[in-house]
């Protein structure tokens, strides 16, 4: 999936005043690419992941997914295309701690409507990928951060989305485990022609990126 972001901005508005936080952002993420991002904090790096995931509306701009324009689609219209093109993984892994490894990752399938057993054998199968096929019935309290994440990266995979966006997934993890998960990122795309955009500080793993990106309070910057 291409992502194309034409004179993006969004602003948020505190006690009457405006606060700008990205600023006529433009930028094309090629198809089937691993593209980083990096930057400063608060320049707005977890801002625009938001707004290429169709969590949050643009102060004004346009994003366009393969050409085709998300603006103006109702609210159940995106979350339809979010759960059948998008898969999210953030910094923290916010599986739901009284559901098993299989159970979470199991819930965005079913979202889709699979039954029980299809979403089952699916999320098994993400799970093998990401080497943790033998722990599906640990809860997350059982595992240790890294596995954790990597259940976080099963979940978001299970759909087999065409866009990947995630948000420092690294950021609570040594170097070891932590490019681990982004290896299992890369080998994603490459399986997938999946796209990805990953926000990170750090710099090692960002230079790994087909592309590398970094945004400033200015816009994005070579």
């Amino acid at each position: 999936m291409e992502i194309q972001v034409q004179n993006l901005s969004k602003s948020y508005y505190l006690h009457g005043a405006e606060v700008p936080v990205l600023r006529d952002i433009n930028v094309t993420i090629p198809s089937g690419q691993v593209v980083t991002l990096t930057g400063p904090s608060g320049v707005g790096k977890s801002t625009l992941l938001h707004l290429l995931g169709t969590l949050d509306d643009p102060t004004k701009g346009e994003i366009r997914f393969d050409d085709a324009s998300v603006a103006g689609w109702s609210t159940e219209r995106l979350a339809n295309f979010r759960n059948q093109k998008i898969g999210f993984v953030f910094q923290f892994h916010h599986l739901l701690p009284e559901f098993s490894a299989i159970e979470n990752v199991m819930i965005p399938a079913r979202m889709l409507r699979l039954n029980s057993d299809q979403a089952q054998e699916k999320a098994k199968r993400w799970l093998e990928k990401v080497g943790l096929g033998h722990r599906l019935e640990h809860k997350p309290g059982e595992l240790s951060g890294g596995e954790q994440q990597r259940v976080a990266l099963a979940r978001a995979l299970v759909n087999d989305p065409q866009l990947l966006l995630a948000d420092e997934p690294t950021g609570n993890l040594d170097a070891e485990t932590g490019k681990g998960i982004h290896d299992l990122i890369f080998e994603w795309s490459q399986n997938s022609g999946g796209t990805a955009l990953i926000v990170t500080h750090n710099n090692a793993l960002a230079k790994l990126g087909s592309n590398q990106l970094h945004l400033t309070r200015e816009g994005f910057q070579p």
